[in-house]
């Protein structure tokens, strides 16, 4: 009697347990946590051939399928569509490859959809399913270029100014020489698609390389038009330098905190200043010299430091040792010599971007003029600005030294566009400017691209 008095307890006991097994097993099984879809990077628009790159992935039972679909209207293109073996993935990372006008899209609004399904048992079975729509615009046509200026006349190791308009006010844009890509600018608020851009053929450059206005919009469509330009050949000084020890020694003490160690020999020293750290100044001074303003900060001519010349721009010096060549280096400014710590002026209005020891160059000031523009002024013994302040032309930014690598008391001066180093004589040639950029404006009807408020007539 008492075993069947604890029967219906037994089996109230087993299928509670019973319960319980299928509670703990399916309640899992039931999560309702939708998938999560992500765009890797934001895509608004849709060219030819446009990368996307999709993030799906499910916390809960993993994912069961992934469709990813382009909609217009009444059309519907099928561009990924996936099931999902078990056991099934927690993330999904796609990379896509959409090409719009295979899928018969035109020219406009367009919707990517994206939609995923986990396999949860909700839903009786089908899962959790989430979407998501990103709007894009579907633009396969390459932006139209037109240029705004007939010839360009070019010096090696100069600067050009190209004037050329583009259809597509949002599309990026500028001049390409050789594999240097020059960044161009807007200026003109009332004219969006008119464009300007200063550019350098540097003194490594040969003479056959092309100068092309390139263009390229939000989508990926990219346009190139070549630029009529003539090129006028300048064979540089040669020079050679035969090295001493005692000059190897004097110049390796001028950086005894950044030589490396395992440079033991003063040919090893000498060799790493001239090549290492010089590439590594030319790296900074680039990117200092790239921080530019939208509108052009100078009317006229660059001012020409006082002093006599001692080094021009593009020397080509050659350094030999015991009779053999060691190194070799370009000089990219020119040199020029007055009294002991004369006062430096900056060349034009400007703002300075940097001020400070900088290598070779000892102390140094980079003041940008704007559009890509700068000057750089090397072994001061003092400076006089900070970096962010707003300078006249004529104003004192320092006084000239002998810091960095510099045997005696001079200016070592630089121009730049956007990083590459030009000859500074064209802008300080009231002629040059006139006839190379004043004129350019003038022949296009464009007013002198200066910050707002302020006229041509201003000082």
């Amino acid at each position: 009697m008492a075993n069947r008095s604890r029967l219906p307890l037994i089996i109230l006991v087993l299928v509670l347990a019973v319960l319980a097994a299928g509670f703990f097993y399916i309640w899992p099984r039931l999560e309702g946590q939708a998938p999560e879809i992500a765009l890797d990077k934001p895509v608004t628009h849709l060219g030819r051939s446009q990368r996307v790159y999709l993030r799906v992935s499910d916390q809960g039972r993993g994912l069961a399928w992934v469709r990813v679909t382009l909609e217009q209207q009444t059309k519907r293109g099928m561009i990924f569509n996936q099931q999902f073996d078990t056991p099934a993935p927690p993330i999904a990372s796609l990379k896509l490859m959409i090409n719009p006008l295979e899928h018969g899209m035109s020219q406009g609004p367009a919707t990517l959809v994206v939609e995923a399904g986990d396999r949860s048992w909700r839903n009786w079975m089908n899962g959790n399913v989430a979407r998501r729509e990103f709007k894009v615009q579907v633009d396969t046509a390459p932006p139209r270029l037109g240029s705004l200026t007939q010839v360009l006349h070019l010096n090696r190791g100069g600067t050009g100014l190209a004037l050329y308009t583009v259809n597509e006010a949002d599309a990026r844009h500028g001049v390409q020489v050789g594999q240097k890509v020059f960044l161009g600018y807007a200026p003109w608020p009332d004219k969006p698609n008119t464009k300007l851009c200063y550019f350098a053929y540097g003194t490594g450059l040969p003479a056959n390389q092309k100068v092309e206005v390139w263009a390229m919009d939000p989508a990926g469509n990219a346009a190139v038009l070549p630029l009529n330009v003539r090129l006028r050949w300048k064979n540089y000084r040669q020079d050679k330098i035969t090295l001493s020890e005692d000059l190897m020694q004097k110049v390796a003490m001028r950086f005894p905190d950044l030589i490396p160690a395992d440079r033991t020999t003063p040919l090893a020293r000498f060799i790493w200043v001239n090549e290492d750290l010089r590439t590594k100044d030319h790296q900074q001074i680039e990117a200092a010299a790239n921080h530019s303003q939208q509108y052009q900060l100078w009317r006229k001519a660059f001012e020409r430091p006082l002093g006599a010349p001692k080094a021009g721009f593009g020397d080509q010096r050659t350094y030999a040792y015991l009779g053999r060549e060691v190194s070799k280096s370009v000089h990219l400014g020119a040199d020029l010599a007055h009294t002991e710590r004369s006062p430096v002026q900056a060349a034009a209005r400007g703002i300075v971007r940097y001020a400070a020891n900088l290598g070779i160059y000892g102390n140094c000031v980079i003041l940008s003029h704007g559009q890509g523009l700068a000057t750089l002024y090397g072994h001061l013994s003092q400076i006089d600005v900070q970096p962010g302040e707003e300078v006249k032309r004529g104003q004192t930014i320092g006084r000239s030294g002998a810091t960095g690598l510099a045997l005696g008391d001079h200016l070592h001066f630089s121009v730049l566009v956007q990083g590459v180093f030009v000859n500074p004589a064209e802008w300080w040639d009231p002629h040059w400017i006139q006839d190379n950029v004043l004129l350019r404006f003038k022949d296009a009807g464009l007013p002198l691209p200066l910050p707002p408020g302020e006229t041509q007539s201003g000082s």
